[in-house]
């Protein structure tokens, strides 16, 4: 989905697993996120093993496994906050 998404609306390339695409990118405190970076989670027991895009409002957009559905969460959801590892941004 972040492929997907990255590639149609900003021309961005980022490809491979969420774990590849945390290895890239700027890091970003979290009370600095802007919408459009990436937020990282350890949901099996894994480091950066889902990552969403942060669209504001302590919120972010993702397409949890298995689901097969896109949905919309708040980073301070008890299961997300959890497991929150770090956030990376593709733009200056």
């Amino acid at each position: 989905m972040v492929s997907y998404i990255y590639d149609r609306a900003a021309g961005i390339r980022v490809s491979g697993s969420a774990a590849d695409i945390a290895r890239r990118g700027r890091e970003v405190d979290r009370s600095g996120l802007r919408p459009g970076d990436l937020v990282f989670f350890n949901t099996r027991n894994a480091p950066f093993s889902h990552v969403g895009i942060y669209i504001g409002d302590e919120r972010f957009v993702h397409a949890p496994s298995g689901s097969g559905r896109v949905r919309i969460d708040r980073l301070g959801a008890r299961y997300y906050a959890q497991r929150f590892e770090t956030a990376r941004s593709y733009f200056d």
